[in-house]
């Protein structure tokens, strides 16, 4: 509604911006408790607290659905490990321009870590994996391309647009890093799956690297312990600033990582599915038992019970506050 000529002095006048537009509300002499927003609604925040001084970290065993047989059997034992990490505070400004070991194989740090040889042959990198805007792709900017030419490692790139097309390339990003880890192990076991190895020396170790080391590779880092160890974000994130403490994650990025969460719990609950109807077929000796139609009179029956005129949602109006919008 447009504003309205009005000779009435006892209507209230509020200062707005864009539209001069008067509300219903107004008209009829009402107060309103918080100030109009004509934008969309933000999404939630995600407080994620700073973890308790000498908090330890323990990252469970390996426990993800989408490898299977050797592969599978191959990377429970690769990612295996005593992965304790002890929340501190002695943190140092200048550690922000050095790569830190998240896990035993997986290291998070800025592009500059990427070109520090020293640090990348004595760590035993064998792949930098750069997570970078297309833009710099289409430049050619920001590439381990030439420093794993002269080293004689791998070098890989996940590039994305923007943050939203960040949360498609994570099982590409996680599938990257695995590969090359069952890539490693094989080549440096050809013999098969050794048991009981706890030298990690001859095993594949990836850097992940952006232009900080702080907002896409952290992000990319926290949705593979997520995937791999079944992590929600808030652990994931609380374990990753125990290592590398300068990571950024701001609203947007948290939200993204709560979205990619309620991904992997939907594929654990439909694997999980599977899996138990796969075993009950199992123990009818392989032949699964159609379940028989029910009858006619049973639907009847059970139609007549049903309210048509029930909610389906009232569960998501349980717990409002008693806002109240005008007074």
């Amino acid at each position: 509604m447009y504003k309205m000529k009005t000779s009435d002095p006892t209507l209230p006048s509020y200062p707005r911006s864009g539209y001069d537009m008067v509300t219903a509300s107004e008209l009829v002499g009402a107060t309103p408790s918080g100030a109009y927003s004509w934008r969309p609604p933000s999404p939630p925040h995600i407080h994620v607290p700073q973890a308790p001084e000498d908090q330890k970290f323990v990252l469970p065993a390996y426990d993800d659905t989408s490898a299977h047989g050797a592969d599978r059997a191959i990377l429970k034992n690769v990612t295996e490990g005593d992965h304790v990490s002890v929340a501190t505070r002695d943190w140092k400004y200048d550690w922000r321009r050095k790569a830190q070991p998240i896990l035993s194989f997986l290291h998070l740090g800025p592009s500059s870590a990427a070109r520090d040889i020293t640090y990348i042959q004595t760590q035993g990198i064998t792949m930098l994996l750069v997570i970078r805007d297309s833009r710099s792709a289409d430049a050619r900017l920001l590439s381990g391309e030439k420093i794993a030419r002269q080293l004689g490692i791998e070098a890989a790139a996940i590039d994305v647009a923007d943050y939203q097309e960040l949360i498609a390339a994570f099982p590409r990003a996680i599938q990257t890093i695995n590969n090359h880890l069952i890539s490693e192990y094989r080549k440096h076991n050809p013999s098969g799956l050794r048991q009981g190895t706890k030298s990690r020396t001859p095993w594949g170790k990836v850097l992940v690297f952006c232009e900080s080391g702080n907002e896409r590779s952290a992000e990319v880092v926290a949705a593979y312990l997520m995937s791999m160890y079944r992590l929600d974000l808030i652990a994931a994130i609380q374990y990753i600033q125990t290592r590398r403490f300068c990571v950024a994650f701001d609203d947007s990025m948290k939200n993204l990582l709560f979205n990619y969460q309620q991904l992997l719990e939907a594929r654990r609950s439909v694997a999980g599915a599977t899996l138990t109807q796969t075993v009950l077929n199992g123990t009818n000796n392989g032949i699964s038992q159609p379940k028989a139609k029910r009858g006619r009179e049973e639907v009847e029956i059970n139609d007549e019970g049903m309210d048509l005129d029930d909610a389906d949602d009232e569960a998501r109006f349980m717990g409002r506050t008693t806002f109240v919008p005008f007074t």
